[in-house]
């Protein structure tokens, strides 16, 4: 599901004017227009300021130059400064962002109507949470500005939607946040979720199994989770707009520069979402995170592909559009239930057989999510490296995975054609080519399909 974004348009050492009066409050001693450069560098000592007061915790240095008679404004700057303090951050602070201003001014989230002579500016945030991520991804905002009684003030702000490498609308600028840290996960909750001790547990036994399993292979540090039982939270945070049939969804993060991105090849960390509303309903809290820890562990060996870009919210995860569909959530599925009998996966393959819903291929990247076909298509990626896993071992099915997960993509190599290319570069296939037809190892998993 790729992401709507809003295009701003930068003017070069002008602005645009916008003619009203300001709600809720009365704006007074408004200045006229000035030149960008003066702009900009109010715009740079206000940055100072809150970078200071992220430092040293003082809320009122972040609330400073903010328009306080904007009631809805203030609240939501307190809201997400108390939020930040609850997290243990390597890398915390606001910079100039690219292409930063002066904007067409455009209301934001905590206000109709602009002052006159309103400016915009891109500011980023840089931020790492220290012993999950690898290296800082970023958050752009617009900041809109007017001058007030002498002093250039911050009068609305808003998530910038426009980039897909960085993420917008997190928990921690929208909800109070209640945090806890237990070995390498940090799980954060809205509230909505009762008995959140258990979960820290459970996510804490989700990561140790799930790197069990992925057999010392490199991994990251730790692992952010965020558990809501609110529909509208699971669908909005991270700029996911997950869908409501999933339990979880995983969002990449690239690195914040473009030197970062390079010098890493891969994703530098993840932020996974639960929606336990779901989790719960279903008795597999368990289960989801370990299926949404394993796209995490797998976006540190998972090349960035720049030219395609991630997919979020519908995949449950966010890797890229050449990474097949199957490989990446069937993976997930089998992790998810190493070591029980997977009767529902076994089930639904039988129920898919009867019905029809083999075709001739894997299913497509595009196909995928299907409303017809998703269940038996999650079972099916399952059932393939369950079948690798009882013939040959799991260490095996992990090696096939990782050679999906790690191969560079050729055209619309999605299906079978990016099995069996895995298949013979790792040696467990001697033809370079072959199809479904004559494949010694597709005759063998759909025999193993109608056994369930």
């Amino acid at each position: 599901m790729l992401t709507r974004r809003r295009v701003l348009v930068t003017l070069t050492g002008s602005v645009f004017l916008l003619s009203g009066c300001r709600l809720p409050g009365v704006l007074t001693g408004v200045e006229k227009t000035r030149d960008a450069t003066d702009m900009q560098a109010d715009v740079k000592r206000f940055i100072e300021r809150r970078n200071a007061a992220l430092r040293s915790g003082d809320e009122q240095a972040w609330l400073a130059d903010v328009d306080s008679s904007n009631a809805a404004l203030m609240a939501s700057q307190k809201l997400h400064f108390a939020n930040l303090r609850k997290f243990k951050w390597e890398t915390l602070q606001l910079s100039s962002g690219p292409g930063s201003g002066p904007l067409v001014a455009e209301p934001q989230r905590h206000t109709k109507t602009l002052p006159q002579g309103a400016d915009g500016f891109k500011v980023r945030m840089l931020s790492k949470i220290a012993g999950v991520d690898k290296a800082a991804s970023a958050s752009d905002f617009i900041y809109l500005f007017a001058m007030m009684n002498g002093k250039y003030t911050l009068v609305d702000i808003g998530p910038d939607t426009d980039n897909y490498s960085t993420t917008y609308d997190s928990p921690w600028e929208l909800t109070p946040l209640t945090v806890a840290k237990r070995g390498d996960v940090v799980l954060t909750t809205d509230g909505s979720v009762p008995d959140f001790d258990t979960y820290v547990k459970v996510a804490t036994r989700a990561s140790a199994e799930v790197r069990r399993d992925w057999l010392g292979n490199p991994a990251p540090p730790g692992f952010a989770l965020f558990l809501t039982a609110k529909p509208a939270s699971y669908k909005k945070w991270f700029g996911a707009g997950t869908p409501a049939w999933s339990e979880g969804v995983e969002i990449p993060l690239h690195g914040a520069t473009a030197d970062e991105i390079k010098a890493t090849g891969n994703y530098v960390g993840s932020r996974i979402v639960v929606n336990m509303q779901m989790a719960i309903k279903a008795d597999n809290p368990l289960g989801v995170m370990k299926h949404e820890i394993t796209h995490a562990i797998s976006a540190v060996a998972q090349p960035i592909d720049i030219e395609l870009g991630p997919i979020r919210g519908a995949a449950g995860t966010g890797l890229s559009l050449s990474t097949p569909r199957w490989a990446v959530e069937g993976f997930a599925r089998y992790i998810e239930g190493r070591g029980t009998p997977a009767t529902g996966d076994r089930w639904v393959i039988r129920d898919g057989l009867a019905k029809g819903l083999l075709r001739a291929d894997l299913p497509n990247n595009e196909h995928f999510y299907d409303d017809k076909y998703r269940s038996f298509n999650y079972s099916l990626g399952w059932s393939l490296f369950q079948f690798i896993a009882e013939a040959r071992g799991h260490a095996t099915a992990l090696k096939v995975y990782l050679g999906l997960l790690t191969r560079r993509s050729f055209g619309n190599m999605q299906g079978s054609d990016a099995l069996f290319d895995t298949l013979y570069r790792l040696k467990l296939q001697r033809e370079p080519f072959v199809t479904t037809s004559n494949s010694l190892f597709w005759q063998q998993w759909t025999a193993f399909l109608h056994r369930m």
